[in-house]
């Protein structure tokens, strides 16, 4: 697969304030964290994982090449990295595991035997529906 530690080194952070209520301790601390890694430089994905990267997370990637994952639910920075961290880790992971084919199934024998049950049935109605011919 991956090892996360190396790609977790080619992560950078960027701090900034946090959106919503907390007053004071808001107004005055960093504690969101944005997560940015750049698929163009990375060393630790091969070519083949950077593809299929690009197809699972087409809409996650901007138009640098670059993934970007906030994360602003704690109030403390440290707690963000370490959520953007664990975002960003199973993001990758879950685009890069193999996706399993659906297998088609067939209908049942109960499914048509109750189908066709219900056809006689309806044929039987409207039959009886027809003037008596004598």
């Amino acid at each position: 697969m991956f090892d996360q530690k190396a790609i977790l080194d080619e992560v950078t952070y960027l701090t900034s304030r946090s959106k919503g209520k907390g007053g004071q301790h808001v107004n005055k601390v960093e504690s969101k964290v944005i997560l940015v890694f750049d698929l163009n430089t990375t060393s630790v994905l091969q070519s083949e994982q950077i593809d299929r990267i690009h197809r699972e997370l087409g809409n996650k990637i901007n138009r640098g090449g670059k993934i970007q994952i906030v994360a602003q639910k704690y109030r403390s920075q440290h707690r963000n990295r370490s959520l953007a961290n664990q975002k960003f880790v199973a993001l990758i992971t879950e685009s890069l595991r193999q996706k399993k084919k659906r297998k088609k199934t067939g209908v049942s024998l109960k499914q048509k035997e109750k189908r066709l049950e219900k056809k006689k049935k309806r044929s039987q109605i409207k039959e009886n529906r027809r003037k008596f011919k004598a």
